[in-house]
């Protein structure tokens, strides 16, 4: 039976946020595909690097309609709510929202169990938070109480799966670059029956353990995150392939060869250049590699320049947001995206009234056009290209600097060759 939203979700889904995901990302690539189920209801449990980006991939790239459940605080102010809500959005009440509130969890958990007895998905982001570091962190158990209370409420007849998702990004806080998805086998909920009718906490603990370990094997992951600023530099910072940093298969193997060279030395030294490049705001992968210019850069450099100029106006206000409002940085790319799918073909309309307006004719407004929006997804190599490098920047500004990092940099340069030729 499908829900009297049901065009609007779609519409949302695939004509708008489809079709932007498109063009904010040079590359969505979905990995597992054959893993969804078909014909049973399915609980997606993804990790959460990147604020609601996560949660707009795994609904763009599976087909059951799909109902997410959100913090609380999102759906205000009562607009807000509405809206999301008419997008399948679910608010989750915490302990911080008041303990009348933390009641009000039941009846989202009975909407939960209702909609997946109909054939529909749940997604459920099981870190509870987000965080920009590659890792998975400690689930909470409010999926657990969903997938067991469905089988329970139906006799243990519901059939639900369990899909752990990895979401990784080449880079998190822009667009241009490349997503990976990566769904893992489905984990039946029947499997735990047996242990959580003996003893609850065995077969919820269980549960958990289980999706855990299944999403580790589908993100870049450091256990231990003590050794998190060491690994990072390593195996992202210095890494010159993106597709290797989004590839679990890869960058974990890479992660495991690593752990025989780690000393506490090597801890402190990486996490002192971390913290030297975040105080001056300072890319480690742009200082190791500079700004590359390609042949195609250079073919493309007159299409670059007008996608620049013909941007960076409207993206003024996402860059406010992003430095004088926004101060959790998780939320870059979601405002980016969001601002640009609205923004962007704003403004693209309003020059083209203005040109309508001019007596300039219809066959160049619509050129206009045409051009802007086949140019937009060029606007971030074009920004990368055309504004000042801040690791030339420091260069002059303090070249002392510029030499501690450099050195520090080279010195994990020659411990990656060293793993990587072993």
């Amino acid at each position: 039976m499908r829900e009297k939203n049901y065009l609007w979700y779609q519409f949302w889904r695939h004509t708008v946020v489809g079709n932007g995901l498109r063009f904010f990302y040079k590359k969505v690539k979905v990995v597992g595909r054959e893993n969804l189920p078909k014909d049973k209801p399915i609980l997606y449990v993804p990790n959460h690097q990147n604020s609601f980006m996560d949660a707009l991939h795994v609904a763009t790239t599976t087909k059951p309609t799909i109902y997410f459940l959100t913090r609380a605080q999102a759906f205000k102010p009562s607009i807000v709510g509405k809206y999301l809500w008419s997008i399948n959005m679910m608010p989750v009440y915490r302990v911080r929202d008041g303990f009348s509130s933390v009641q009000k969890n039941n009846e989202i958990f009975e909407k939960c169990i209702r909609y997946l007895k109909n054939g529909d998905a749940i997604l459920v982001f099981a870190e509870a938070n987000h965080n920009l570091k590659r890792r998975i962190r400690s689930l909470s158990k409010g999926f657990t109480r969903i997938a067991f209370g469905a089988e329970e409420e139906y006799d243990w007849k519901l059939g639900l799966q369990i899909v752990p998702v990895g979401v990784n990004y080449s880079e998190h806080q822009t667009g241009g670059n490349t997503v990976q998805l990566n769904y893992g086998e489905a984990i039946p909920v029947s499997r735990y029956r047996e242990r959580y009718e003996r003893d609850e906490k065995t077969g919820v603990d269980a549960m958990k353990e289980d999706v855990s370990d299944a999403m580790k094997k589908l993100v870049f992951h450091v256990e231990d995150l003590a050794e998190y600023p060491l690994q990072k530099i390593l195996w992202d910072d210095l890494e010159p392939n993106d597709l290797n940093v989004i590839d679990p298969d890869v960058s974990n193997e890479r992660i495991q060869k690593t752990q025989p060279h780690i000393t506490n030395e090597l801890i402190e030294e990486a996490k002192e250049l971390d913290k030297l490049a975040e105080k001056n705001k300072i890319n480690l992968n742009e200082f190791a590699f500079g700004k590359q210019f390609s042949l195609k850069d250079l073919f493309l450099l007159p299409i670059y320049g007008f996608s620049f100029l013909n941007n960076i106006i409207p993206y003024q206000p996402i860059q406010y947001l992003i430095k004088n409002v926004i101060k959790d940085r998780a939320f870059d790319a979601s405002i980016k995206f969001l601002a640009s799918v609205f923004l962007f073909p704003l403004f693209y309309g309003i020059i083209s009234l203005i040109l309508s307006l001019s007596g300039v004719e219809s066959v160049f407004i619509w050129s206009y056009l045409i051009l802007s929006v086949l140019t937009a997804p060029l606007f971030v190599r074009a920004k990368t290209l055309f504004t000042p490098s801040k690791t030339k920047a420091l260069k002059r500004k303090d070249p002392k600097l510029y030499k501690e990092i450099e050195s520090r940099l080279s010195s994990f340069k020659k411990l990656r060759t060293s793993i990587l030729n072993e």
